[in-house]
């Protein structure tokens, strides 16, 4: 009796080339849905990065405008210290000289130089940073609808991967239920092969 409910349980296990083509068949699944996953996020998140490498580029031209900006407020803040000087000078020493007023002239019209240069200046921050401001609105509007996009794309491949695999892993597991209590499956940590198929690499 012992012999005879061994032989019927051994019948109704999978052969050796049923569980070898299962496992081919896992592989092949890990395989197209990685490179479908790949195909769906890859180029998005190419594109995202290509945002962000524009939002910095648009931060830095502004950096270097606010940067123009305060060297011309330094300039004006040294100008506006010599004129002072040369007026402290003339008003201790009444006394005009030719070369003195000349110096004079010179550092006022240097000062005003350096005014009208900081209000250009001023202009062009002005400009450029309403124009940064709308940009970043525009690229975070764009990364945020990408984003969410691509985690929709990816939840998907992976739903359909996950059914492949079940199909797949119920060929087996749905043979060789002999009496008594199935045996859960479990993944396979010493030859790797479950793992990598049952785990879509990102």
């Amino acid at each position: 009796n012992n012999n005879n409910n061994n032989n019927t349980n051994n019948k109704s296990l999978p052969s050796l080339k049923t569980i070898s083509n299962v496992f081919a068949s896992l592989s092949a699944i890990h395989k197209v849905k990685h490179d479908e996953n790949d195909q769906k996020i890859t180029p998005p998140l190419q594109s995202i990065e290509w945002t962000l490498k524009s939002a910095r580029l648009a931060l830095k031209r502004r950096k270097e405008r606010q940067l123009t900006y305060n060297t011309y407020l330094q300039q004006i803040k040294n100008r506006q210290a010599t004129v002072d000087k040369l007026r402290h000078n003339a008003a201790i020493n009444p006394q005009h000289t030719p070369n003195a007023d000349a110096q004079m002239a010179n550092a006022q019209t240097s000062l005003d130089n350096a005014r009208q240069l900081a209000n250009k200046a001023l202009e062009e921050l002005d400009e450029v940073s309403q124009r940064v401001l709308r940009e970043m609105d525009r690229l975070k509007a764009e990364v945020d609808e990408s984003l969410r996009k691509i985690y929709v794309d990816h939840a998907k491949v992976q739903v359909g991967y996950s059914r492949q695999l079940d199909a797949e892993w119920n060929k087996l597991a749905g043979m060789g239920s002999g009496p008594g209590p199935a045996i859960p499956m479990r993944k396979s940590t010493s030859s790797g092969v479950a793992s990598d198929t049952e785990i879509l690499m990102i």
